[in-house]
């Protein structure tokens, strides 16, 4: 595990994330072609740039939902992770980012023991709660998401803490701004920091890209920037940028200076691109929708065939272990039993038959001279 709490395998290349979700693509799009690809019903597979809005725009959802039902940034941002992660190598087209947004949410609450919040309140705050099929596919996603991030559950670092010691440590060395001058403005800058925080992960990859301390990192410079807009600067003249960069100075160590300094630069670039981004137009998005649901309603069919055979071949296994796995195979082996006794036995026999061959001398006679 790296200090971020992810797995290694969990920071990926750009490159390796884009032949990750391609590959996703392609075999989804590959089974739709073979079973749903002729004819008048013919599926059109859902384009991959399409995909990555649809996951997008859902993933967008996930801290929305989390705040219906009262629920703490730590599981918002537990709930992205999963969710991030699974479509680093899944493909929407097979699985319903909707379904998904709740399982991740749902599973997240689970990890972070927020009892109180069950599948049954996330649906009733909102408004699935007379949607039956709703809670059975959230519950048969669970497993498809636990396999698919290979259940690496724990999630450290999470940003509110993060962001908070940030804020202490900077307290301490090199930030000196009026703008963290009283506590209600320090709490304000941190809130504007995790909004940074989700508004990044949730229009981009970049917690699959980038360890999770430079981004927090980088939300917490991005917030102070914005605050002191028109002040001089820090106690050192560094810009708050600048300052929140020195501190890193035992990961450059780490890393290396070059490679965080280039990591600090994309990420100050795509914190940018997420602030002043605009959201795809609603038609645009119900159209993109509208083709998503007829791929994962093909998906569904070949789900449940799946399913049913896999019960099928459960139950057949179990009627062989009652019936003794074959007919006449539990007086086979009774009979299986009898010969390997009968050799046992045998084995035994010859031993004792050998022994009373043996000669065996006083044992406490002793070789003495005359």
């Amino acid at each position: 595990m790296s200090e971020d709490g992810l797995s290694l395998s969990w920071l990926l290349t750009k490159e390796a994330l884009e032949h990750a979700q391609e590959a996703a693509y392609e075999k989804a799009a590959q089974v739709l072609r073979e079973r749903c690809g002729r004819g008048p019903t013919a599926i059109r597979p859902l384009g991959i740039a399409a995909g990555s809005q649809l996951v997008t725009f859902y993933a967008r959802k996930v801290p929305e939902l989390c705040r219906l039902c009262s629920a703490p940034t730590d599981v918002a941002w537990t709930a992205l992770v999963f969710f991030q992660r699974f479509y680093a190598f899944a493909s929407p087209m097979e699985f319903d980012p909707c379904v998904m947004m709740y399982t991740s949410v749902h599973l997240a609450c689970k990890i972070e023991e927020l009892r109180e919040i069950t599948l049954d309140k996330l649906l009733e705050e909102s408004g699935f709660s007379d949607d039956v099929a709703m809670k059975v596919k959230i519950t048969d996603l669970e497993l498809e998401l636990l396999e698919t991030i290979g259940f690496k559950l724990l999630v450290e670092p999470k940003p509110a803490d993060a962001l908070r010691l940030l804020a202490e440590e900077g307290a301490r060395s090199v930030l000196n701004l009026s703008s963290i001058a009283s506590p209600e403005a320090a709490e304000e800058l941190l809130a504007r920091a995790e909004s940074i925080v989700f508004g990044l992960c949730t229009q981009s990859n970049a917690l699959l890209i980038y360890p999770a301390s430079l981004i927090f990192a980088a939300a917490w410079a991005a917030a102070l920037d914005e605050s002191s807009k028109g002040e001089q600067g820090t106690q050192t003249g560094k810009s708050p940028s600048a300052a929140v960069l020195a501190m890193l100075s035992n990961l450059k160590k780490k890393v290396g200076t070059t490679e965080i300094s280039r990591i600090w630069k994309d990420l100050q670039h795509a914190i940018d691109s997420s602030i002043h981004r605009v959201e795809p137009a609603n038609a645009a998005m119900q159209e993109t929708a509208k083709t998503a649901r007829h791929c994962q309603r093909a998906f569904g069919i070949l789900h449940e065939e799946r399913k049913q055979r896999s019960e099928a071949h459960r139950k057949e296994r179990k009627r062989r272990r009652h019936d003794g796995l074959m007919p006449g195979a539990r007086s086979e082996s009774l009979e299986e039993l009898r010969r390997k006794a009968k050799v046992l036995q045998g084995c035994q026999d010859e031993r004792e038959s050998q022994e009373d061959f043996v000669i065996h001398g006083p044992r406490d006679m002793e070789l003495t001279d005359e």
